[in-house]
């Protein structure tokens, strides 16, 4: 996986998703963002088919506790089915693009 800065809100993930350190890497530059003042970042998740329970942990505190507005633009169809089977969809704003 490759996560990189895509735009003053905006990370772009690239790869699957899967390891502890794809969590970590995810985490600290979303918070990186967010600690600039943000209230919404937007996620292009490019080829994950599926996510870590810690990543949507961790989306579902920032969305529920920080009250951040979650964008999620999903490429594979079957990341999105899998979010909307958890009920996700909504509180990730997630869509594909």
């Amino acid at each position: 996986m490759r996560i990189e800065r895509t735009g003053t809100r905006e990370l772009t993930i690239t790869g699957n998703i899967k390891t502890t350190a794809d969590y970590l890497e995810i985490r600290n530059l979303a918070l990186e963002v967010l600690r600039m003042g943000g209230k919404d970042l937007t996620l292009r998740v490019n080829d994950s088919l599926s996510m870590p329970s810690s990543v949507i942990g961790f989306f579902v505190k920032l969305a529920n506790q920080d009250r951040i507005a979650l964008t999620m633009l999903i490429e594979d169809p079957r990341l999105l089915d899998l979010l909307d089977e958890l009920n996700l969809v909504g509180l990730f704003g997630a869509r594909l693009p």
